[in-house]
């Protein structure tokens, strides 16, 4: 445990000085809340009522907001990977990764220390996530209405589920890329091809299975929050059915990729 501290304070060394740092994390601070207001101001003030409520429902109110803002703080989620991505490809741009090896570090301690970072970032966003939903949820509550609803609190798990994935899929890239812009851009490109992919395979040919691919069955965990009475009970109880194999996966996908980046840091050269 001493030693894991002792690494800990060497990393925040690293970051508590460097700026790009503090200005992505404050970027996500901002935009994850103001991003959920915007959204709230479209629904709230641009659809049209009928008998004084929305035609979309209360999605910013107990319990729908469980679902409405991890919902829509999964479309930001490539900014936690580009902080992740740049701080990672620092490493091996300022040779800092070297230098904490010839410290005395193994290369175990250091790939332990780079995922534990991007499991406490994800921690950290979901934690925003969290306190946003209680912000519109106690905003939008009426005197009278149910109360949080906390049986719908899985949405902001599952939401973690999802960064942590995009997280590691950022980690592998900057692992094998080591430039940052590069990383960004392959990174990027990933997304878009998976999502054509996924849209193509759907949509044009039938089949099932591009409903499994990496991003996708992590985005699956979180259905869309608006409009739910277009959701037939037919399509929510199969989502229901499903979850436990969204997330079985989700699992699988996470373990893949913390082996591979191990065995790849294990195997390169410094």
């Amino acid at each position: 445990m001493n030693g894991f501290l002792h690494t800990a304070r060497i990393e925040w060394m690293k970051v508590k000085n460097y700026r790009t740092f503090w200005i992505l994390l404050g970027i996500i601070i901002v935009c994850i809340p103001a991003f959920n207001y915007v959204i709230f101001d479209v629904t709230n003030n641009t659809f049209p009522k009928v008998n004084g409520k929305n035609l979309l429902g209360n999605p910013f109110s107990f319990p729908n907001v469980w679902k409405t803002v991890p919902y829509n703080a999964g479309l930001l989620l490539f900014i936690p990977a580009i902080l992740i991505i740049t701080l990672l490809t620092n490493e091996f741009s300022y040779r800092t990764h070297r230098q904490n090896i010839i410290d005395g570090w193994s290369r175990g301690t250091f790939i332990s220390i780079k995922l534990w970072e991007t499991v406490l970032l994800s921690l950290f966003v979901t934690g925003i996530v969290f306190f946003t939903c209680l912000y519109f949820g106690f905003h939008t509550r009426e005197p009278g209405t149910a109360g949080p609803g906390w049986e719908q609190f899985r949405f902001v798990i599952f939401f973690f589920v999802e960064l942590l994935s995009y997280s590691m899929i950022a980690v592998i890239f900057a692992m094998m890329i080591r430039r940052a812009g590069l990383a960004m851009g392959i990174f990027f490109l990933y997304m878009i091809v998976e999502q054509f992919v996924v849209s193509l395979g759907r949509n044009k040919y039938k089949v099932d299975w591009v409903d499994y691919l990496p991003e996708e069955v992590t985005d699956r965990l979180i259905p869309q929050p608006f409009a739910p009475r277009m959701l037939t009970p037919d399509h929510m109880n199969t989502w229901e059915k499903h979850v436990p194999v969204y997330l079985s996966l989700a699992v699988i996908y996470l373990l893949i990729y913390i082996l591979f980046v191990s065995w790849r840091f294990y195997k390169s050269d410094l």
